[in-house]
């Protein structure tokens, strides 16, 4: 008796775990088979068969519309799918025939550049006799309050004057230190808005450090210029217009430091403060290298209060870095975070258009908008102040 009821036990145990094996193999999904089979001819709805689970992950990530009462492609979707198909070859056909066409233009060109039939002009060139109109275009935002000048600890800055056309404008400089010795200088156009000044010498925290003080704690001099509109300066803001001028005459004006060696002046900006950067790099200034961390390509897509409709196409061109990068004569690094938020689009479209081989992109894996600065601009102030060449990867790491 215990025999036979161990052996009936045994048998159910066996039963139920051929049941559990039966199961587990029904609920594994179906292997793909793909395309599908076709549904029969009479059937006037459905393209195909029922499909099976893998089937339809499948369909839906070729973008295939799904029936699903009867879980198949219809004949109209089908239909649609296949003109797509066209329609996408197509327009790639129509892209790879207009970049090789474009390609074969700057090839062209490039060789007119080179045996001098065309010569490209810089910034200042091409503006040359123009004027802009961005008075007519301003919106009530932009009449700002006038904010006083900061007061910074003198023992990290002092007062700077220097004048741009007829205007006089103030700077902050790094006083003389009265050891003899001749310093490179950074000089540091601020984000947001760089025609002023407020609180620019206080570090912030690892992840958005706007002072750019590595220079300074290096042994670099450093000069942060206030530019026309801002602060209590004299004249209007001309958004990328009259403030490149202003920034050629902050670093005229700066080089004549008798403690600031003038063949080891380099200009530096975050944000907006390097998209003005990198224009002044296109006005053919000689500096010893320019660093714009996170500029952008072209103006439009900043929010400045101006009626953009009101300003001719050429001259929103004129505030572009990306139309003049031909033009670099310095050695000069576009920078930015690999991670959002970024001006990454900037960065590619600038680093893909004809441009000086003294620029190079600089993509910070790991880094965005803001936490690229502290880090990157510390690596270069110890290679800066020791007069090393500039050591950074397109695809630099942390």
């Amino acid at each position: 008796m215990v025999v036979f009821i161990g052996t009936k036990m045994a048998s159910r145990g066996w039963i139920s775990l051929d049941r559990i094996k039966d199961k587990a193999h029904a609920q594994q999904p179906a292997a793909l088979v793909w395309p599908p089979a076709l549904a029969p001819e009479s059937d006037d709805f459905c393209h195909t068969v029922k499909l099976n689970l893998a089937q339809v992950d499948k369909a839906q990530e070729e973008g295939i519309n799904i029936d699903q009462q009867r879980r198949c492609i219809t004949r109209a979707a089908m239909a649609e799918h296949e003109m797509a198909k066209v329609r996408h070859a197509a327009a790639r056909k129509q892209h790879e025939s207009q970049r090789a066409e474009q390609v074969q233009i700057e090839q062209v060109v490039d060789q007119q550049i080179a045996s001098g039939e065309i010569a490209l002009q810089n910034l200042m060139q091409a503006r040359a006799g123009k004027t802009t109109q961005i008075a007519t275009a301003l919106l009530p935002a932009a009449h700002k309050p006038i904010q006083p000048m900061p007061t910074p600890p003198s023992q990290l800055f002092v007062p700077m004057s220097y004048r741009s056309g007829d205007l006089k404008l103030n700077a902050f400089v790094t006083p003389d230190p009265r050891d003899g010795r001749k310093q490179p200088l950074m000089v540091w156009l601020t984000g947001g808005d760089t025609n002023s000044l407020d609180d620019f010498w206080s570090e912030g925290p690892a992840a958005n450090d706007q002072s750019a003080s590595a220079f300074r704690k290096a042994g670099m001099a450093m000069l942060f210029p206030t530019l026309r509109g801002g602060n209590d300066n004299p004249g209007q803001r001309e958004y990328f217009w009259g403030e490149v001028q202003d920034v050629a005459a902050a670093i005229l004006q700066a080089a004549q430091l008798p403690y600031v060696d003038p063949a080891r002046i380099y200009l530096g900006g975050h944000s907006t403060g390097a998209t003005l950067a990198l224009l002044t790099a296109t006005a053919g200034l000689p500096v010893q290298g320019v660093f714009a961390f996170g500029p952008v390509d072209e103006i439009g897509g900043y929010g400045w209060p101006v009626k953009w409709g009101l300003i001719s196409a050429d001259e929103k061109r004129l505030r572009s870095p990306v139309y003049w990068l031909h033009a670099i004569k310095s050695p000069t690094w576009i920078i930015e975070g690999s991670k959002s938020p970024g001006n990454t689009n900037s960065l590619d479209n600038m680093c893909a258009t004809r441009k000086s081989n003294q620029l190079h992109c600089v993509s910070v894996q790991g880094a965005d908008h803001f936490s690229v600065l502290q880090p990157l601009t510390r690596k270069l102030a110890s290679q800066l102040v020791m007069g090393q060449p500039v050591q950074l990867n397109r695809d630099e790491k942390l």
